[in-house]
């Protein structure tokens, strides 16, 4: 009974596993027709021959089914990793694009900044000049009425009592 559901289990494996993998596994010779009386002479070896290869094979499509099985089990265990990798690429891309649209906001901003100080600067120099020339010309007219005021004065000594 056991015999048959592992050949049973094998031959299932054999057919899903050949098909998907290509590794070689072990030929099986028919099974003898003859009837084992001696364990020893041609038809005990046939059988001692058959039953190695077909234990041989059995053991290799196991091992098949196993390393299938780890397989399948690995995949399903790194998918929500390589889930969560993807995620975090488009994240990293995402912030990087990001990144260069602030860089460019912060230079255009930058050369703005510059700008309006030159223009400010200019302004400044040119309010100067106008506040300087205005001085010049509140100076000169100043001067120039006292000037005028000091004309129509007349200093004259005291004398000194002897």
């Amino acid at each position: 009974m056991r015999q048959t559901r592992v050949v049973a289990l094998g031959f299932l494996l054999s057919s899903t596993s050949v098909a998907q993998q290509t590794p070689q596994l072990t030929d099986v010779p028919p099974k003898p027709t003859c009837t084992l009386l001696f364990q020893t002479g041609s038809c005990a070896d046939l059988w001692r021959n058959y039953n190695q290869a077909a234990a041989r094979r059995q053991q290799e499509e196991i091992q098949l089914y196993v390393n299938r099985q780890k397989e399948l089990a690995s995949q399903a265990a790194t998918a929500p990793l390589q889930q969560q990798i993807a995620d975090m690429t488009k994240l990293s891309a995402d912030q990087q694009a990001h990144i260069r649209k602030l860089q460019q906001q912060m230079q255009s901003d930058a050369s703005a900044a510059i700008e309006a100080r030159q223009n400010a600067h200019q302004q400044g120099l040119w309010e100067g000049v106008a506040m300087g020339g205005a001085g010049v010309l509140v100076l000169i007219a100043v001067v120039l009425g006292v000037r005028r005021i000091s004309r129509s004065f007349t200093i004259t000594k005291k004398s000194q009592p002897a």
